[in-house]
């Protein structure tokens, strides 16, 4: 629900989409799921409120493969006028053995020129999920993390990030 209200904070011609991450389950060949392809979120608002209302939490978190696939997938279609970033909504910490290397991740998002850089916005939601990884991340990416282990601060935690936009 909090996802859903925060997203009226977009301008139509932002783009926004939607991707699930847990390790790999039912054949998948990479941790990730893109449910919604980046598109203006005056045309993938209907499919990102359906999907985003589905949402089931599917098993371990990939956290960094994840973190490293949308920031590549962002680079790919970079825009020098707009903010180019990752919100990363993440109940857990990084439990994907095939890629547990903060260091190269950190190394990765540090690596990036300021004026091509895509920030990382991480979000700790509830009491499970490692704030202090996630901190790390964001500085790398020269953004912020946000604290929502307190589930019932979503909603302000939404806001503020999208205030970043």
């Amino acid at each position: 629900q909090a996802a859903l209200g925060a997203i009226g904070r977009l301008a139509p011609d932002d783009e926004l989409g939607l991707w699930t991450f847990s390790t790999p389950t039912q054949g998948r060949a990479t941790p990730w799921t893109e449910l919604v392809p980046a598109a203006a979120v005056r045309t993938v608002l209907p499919t990102f409120r359906t999907k985003v209302s589905n949402l089931q939490a599917e098993g371990g978190t990939a956290l960094y493969a994840t973190t490293r696939a949308a920031v590549r997938q962002v680079q790919g279609s970079f825009a020098r006028d707009r903010i180019n970033a990752v919100v990363l909504l993440t109940d857990g910490k990084n439990e994907y053995p095939q890629d547990n290397d903060l260091p190269r991740l950190v190394g990765d998002l540090g690596g990036e020129e300021t004026d091509t850089s895509v920030r990382v916005f991480p979000i700790a939601y509830g009491d499970k999920a490692d704030l202090g990884v996630l901190r790390e991340i964001a500085k790398a990416s020269r953004a912020a993390a946000y604290d929502a282990t307190d589930p019932a601060t979503i909603d302000r935690v939404l806001v503020a990030v999208l205030s970043n936009f």
